[in-house]
């Protein structure tokens, strides 16, 4: 349990925020019970920094063009959508996207920062969720999943030679952090045996394209995809990852895992949940935007810019796990949302390294 001492320094983490960062909550159901009953209208009518609960949307595509939106899907079971696209976005601005399956994310010359957490599928058994991020300077995905096409669904099989299957995650001129991701390549179409006809290529678990990019990965599991069979050949079996010398980094980082829920309203307590080694003591950092550089000269990606609120916390006790209960006041009568992130600095026997990040959007009570 954490002190009394420091669980008032952790609230004014969120009660003396700027209020210029508060930005307006639009609640989409198709259903008629919210403000929009249309995800793709509700993203049309925002202003760049509001947030869009979704509790039960269409599933059209939705396009984000220069217009940084904080959109977390709070429906059971989560909502496919068919494409996820956001282009053009400018430096000053974010977009943090929560809890949505998908069928394609593309993610196209945005200079502002990204973050994409709990979307795709991280089972084994997928769908289609292909992802390709292309001149992006900083996107970063937790616990999302990716599959490529596999090369029977563009053929629907094939006569001759079989079609190959597409990557999973495709990067180029970008910069990019994975953290608890995963990543399955598509199959192979068969070829045909008679006559005869050559099996297609498995495709790539996690395929960058140019020297420029840098993707940096942190419990991650990518998987290239199976070859197709032929009469006169077989595919070959999909990379688990490809790409040019130095442009696919792991960071090597003792294996500590986070857990929070995304959002929470207020007046209510937020449990963060630290697992790692015993007498590790975590630093926690806490700032309302997203950043990205190396966290030099120790490991990691910082995710903050200077200045950013820090307090440390207790060190994780024999069990392994620590508990930090958070009190998240009330908003200001004129709030309806206030967004953070925080991420957590490890001091470890071999050194301190930072944790991935973890983002907060409090709402008012009323949604």
């Amino acid at each position: 349990m954490i002190t009394k001492t420091i669980q008032a320094l952790l609230l004014t983490v969120f009660a003396f925020a700027a209020p210029s960062l508060a930005s307006d909550v639009h609640v989409v159901d198709v259903a008629g019970s919210g403000d929009f009953t249309s995800l793709a209208a509700a993203i049309a009518a925002a202003a760049d920094g509001d947030v869009l609960l979704v509790r039960n949307s269409n599933p059209g595509g939705i396009t984000l063009g220069g217009k940084g939106l904080t959109i977390i899907n709070e429906g059971s079971p989560l909502t496919t959508l068919p494409l996820i696209r956001c282009t053009s976005l400018p430096g000053s601005s974010e977009i943090h996207i929560v809890g949505f399956d998908f069928l394609q994310l593309q993610l196209v010359a945005c200079q502002g920062r990204i973050l994409i957490e709990d979307c795709g599928d991280l089972n084994a058994n997928w769908g289609e969720a292909i992802a390709s991020v292309s001149s992006c300077s900083s996107v970063t995905m937790i616990n999302t999943g990716f599959k490529g096409f596999d090369g029977s669904s563009i053929t629907n099989g094939q006569d001759n030679w079989g079609a190959d299957g597409g990557h999973a995650l495709t990067v180029s001129n970008s910069k990019v952090n994975l953290y608890n991701c995963r990543g399955l390549g598509g199959g192979g179409d068969d070829g045909a045996w008679l006559p005869c006809g050559v099996g297609g290529d498995g495709g790539d678990g996690l395929r960058v394209i140019d020297a420029q990019a840098r993707v940096r990965t942190f419990q991650c599991d990518f998987i290239g995809g199976y070859e197709g069979y032929g009469g006169c050949g077989d595919g070959a079996y999909g990379s688990d990852t490809n790409g040019p010398t130095g442009t696919i980094i792991p960071l090597t980082m003792a294996a500590n895992q986070l857990a929070a829920t995304p959002i929470i309203r207020e007046a209510n307590t937020y449990m963060l949940t630290i697992h790692g080694t015993p007498g590790q003591v975590p630093l926690l950092l806490t700032s309302t935007a997203l950043f990205q550089r190396l966290f030099l000269p120790h490991v990691g990606v910082l995710h903050l810019p200077w200045p950013f609120n820090l307090q440390y916390l207790p060190p994780i006790p024999s069990s392994g796990t620590l508990t930090v209960p958070i009190w998240i006041p009330p908003l200001p009568a004129t709030e309806q949302s206030r967004w953070r992130v925080m991420q957590v600095v490890l001091n470890a026997a071999n050194g301190r390294y930072a944790t991935r990040p973890i983002s907060l959007t409090v709402v008012d009570s009323t949604f």
